[in-house]
């Protein structure tokens, strides 16, 4: 009997164990599932002409096992670091099956020109809009939109890292961009390694035609070590763009 009641013992707490480095685990990585990013073309001509410009965003992190008053309590201060160095409107933990739960972040992200990058400083992650410039087979495509970090982000892995020094946020998020067609022009986009509309492709140009939107996704691969990213025609040359894109065609 006595073998027994050490053997459950033995067994409670290793599986104790395993949920909190499970936990742990989970806290540590910082990686999101997925960031989700809704922007317009207006909203990156007005970047560009350097106004101050927010855009939608949404995060979910998975964590495996149930946390515990210390690891709660971890919780509560990570949503203040996270509304410190993000404008966040909803921070919640919901519960999923077999004992899983899902964090999910909604707010706001600055989205800016590179050349004005100081007005994001408040914010740790940013959408940047970047002029490319000295590639000539790529001058149909004179943007680059993705989303990066900013100063902030070394105070805001210091403050996490305050709170459990486990805890690394990571520069590089898989991300999702949500991108409408809203200034009188259709948009032509060039990326590579992404999927849309359940599909991946290796280069591949896209037309938004005027009104609508697509949805590109960046994950996995190359992009758990690199940030997405895609290049932008506003409509200004559609006739160039078009030629552009026949020739990245080839290249997939």
């Amino acid at each position: 009997m006595m073998l027994q009641s050490i053997q459950r013992s033995g067994g409670m707490f290793m599986k104790r164990l395993v949920v909190s480095l499970a936990v742990a685990t989970a806290l540590a990585a910082c990686k999101a599932e997925m960031v989700e990013v809704r922007l317009s073309a207006e909203d990156i001509n007005s970047a560009l002409a350097g106004e101050v410009v927010a855009v939608p965003f949404a995060a979910s992190f998975d964590m495996l096992g149930e946390l515990d008053a210390e690891q709660r309590a971890q919780m509560d201060q990570l949503q203040a670091i996270a509304e410190r160095y993000l404008s966040v409107d909803d921070f919640q933990m919901t519960r999923g099956e077999y004992g899983s739960a899902e964090l999910e972040l909604e707010g706001e992200l600055p989205l800016i020109a590179s050349a004005n990058r100081a007005d994001s400083e408040e914010s740790a992650f940013a959408i940047f809009v970047d002029s490319v410039e000295g590639e000539p087979l790529l001058s149909a495509f004179p943007y680059s939109v993705r989303l990066g970090t900013t100063d902030s982000f070394a105070l805001m892995e210091s403050d996490m890292q305050d709170v459990n020094f486990m805890l690394a946020a990571d520069e590089v998020q898989p991300v999702q961009f949500r991108i409408r067609a809203d200034a009188g022009a259709d948009l032509q986009i060039l990326a590579g390694g992404f999927q849309l509309s359940a599909e991946s492709f290796g280069v591949k140009t896209i037309t938004v035609e005027e009104g609508d939107s697509a949805t590109i996704t960046f994950k996995g691969g190359a992009y758990d070590a690199v940030t997405g990213s895609f290049l932008l025609s506003l409509g200004s040359d559609p006739t160039f763009a078009s030629e552009q894109s026949s020739m990245a065609r080839k290249i997939k």
